[in-house]
């Protein structure tokens, strides 16, 4: 959720009061806050808008597909697969045998595929 508002200070021994027109947003689930003193309402709304028409150009397309994958990404639900085709063989007898998995031929030094 993305906020356009103003916020107040007072610096310690001082009267005047401060005012900054900023906003707050997640943007690539981190919480980003950003306000300048010399930002009107409009400004702040318009900067708002720049900020979120960026992360959109960013995680579409083929931008989003680039990212690599990490070892554990690939491999938490490949283990959870395996472990379901254990229980539905030996525990519900649901399959009559486990099917092989490749990637633990593929490990093998000298494997050629």
């Amino acid at each position: 959720m993305a906020r356009v508002n103003q916020r107040l200070w007072k610096i310690p021994g001082q009267r005047t009061k401060r005012k900054a027109w900023g906003f707050t947003a997640q943007i690539n689930g981190k919480q980003v806050r950003r306000y300048k003193a010399e930002w009107t309402q409009d400004d702040a709304e318009a900067e708002l808008a720049k900020a979120l028409a960026a992360v959109r150009k960013v995680g579409e397309g083929e931008a989003a597909l680039e990212r690599r994958l990490t070892a554990a990404a690939v491999n938490r639900p490949l283990a959870l697969l395996r472990h379901l085709l254990r229980l539905a063989h030996e525990e519900w007898e649901a399959i009559e045998s486990v099917p092989a998995s490749d990637s633990r031929r593929s490990r093998r030094v000298g494997y050629a595929g």
